[in-house]
């Protein structure tokens, strides 16, 4: 089957098997794929259910009938959570990319002591829209039902009381250490419904920044005897969780 072109629309678009689109979504149908009455294209409404949609008319506004209606089977029974410590220049455009492929349903940046970027409030507006739009782009192309959301940036402060309100049986929290030599994901025992993994910046974590997570219920773990980038320590975990306890391998 040939691959369709994925669309991701909300229930106003959606309406008694008619679906409108407009905007940057319609100027790519007919302007960049070049899609014409009688095409046919997929889009995916809020809960995930993914329509098979005959396009009528192609213009400014696009608008289709649905054919067909089925559920989508591409999100992992896992909900993975990235907490990246901002990194420098554009890395976190490549981790937002890869993260979304690896199936988080969320991926929040954030500063800490060795955080070298600084950002004012607008840049990280700026920011937030572009890595949004980056996340966009990547669930369509992956094939994902559910878009991902990325937070806003998080201070260090913030980061820890999102871990205290986020750990409980069902969820678990981990906080990548490169002081940490022994506890891998492979010690965590139970079957989480849902996991959080938190990577610090280029600088890592200070150890004070590290106990704060873990009285806040954080468990530290290492991802193996060799020191990663903060732009690959992140994929690295969820990677090893997708394959764990997600749909990975």
């Amino acid at each position: 089957m040939i691959d369709l072109a994925r669309f991701f629309v909300s229930e106003d678009q959606l309406r008694l098997g008619v679906v409108e689109i407009s905007g940057d979504d319609a100027h790519h149908i007919a302007k960049v794929l070049r899609l014409q009455a009688g095409d046919v294209v997929e889009c995916v409404d809020p809960q995930g259910l993914v329509h098979v949609v005959r396009l009528e008319k192609v213009g400014t506004v696009v608008q289709g009938q649905v054919e067909e209606t089925r559920e989508g089977l591409q999100e992992s029974p896992l909900h993975l959570v990235l907490f990246q410590g901002l990194p420098k220049g554009d890395k976190m455009d490549y981790v937002v990319q890869k993260a979304v492929e690896l199936g988080a349903a969320e991926i929040v940046p954030f500063t800490s002591r060795y955080t070298v970027v600084k950002l004012g409030a607008k840049q990280e507006e700026n920011r937030k829209k572009r890595w949004e739009r980056i996340a966009l782009e990547a669930a369509k192309q992956c094939g994902r039902t559910r878009l991902p959301q990325v937070g806003e940036v998080y201070s260090f402060a913030e980061l820890v009381a999102r871990v205290g309100e986020t750990v409980s049986e069902d969820h678990v929290v981990l906080a990548a250490y490169e002081a940490e030599r022994s506890a891998g994901i492979a010690q965590i025992s139970g079957t989480p419904r849902a996991v959080s993994v938190i990577v610090g910046p280029e600088g890592g974590f200070a150890p004070e920044e590290m106990a704060q997570l873990q009285q806040a219920g954080a468990s530290v773990i290492t991802l193996g005897p060799r020191i990663l980038r903060t732009e690959t320590a992140g994929l690295v975990a969820l990677s090893i969780l997708g394959y764990r306890w997600g749909d990975l391998g």
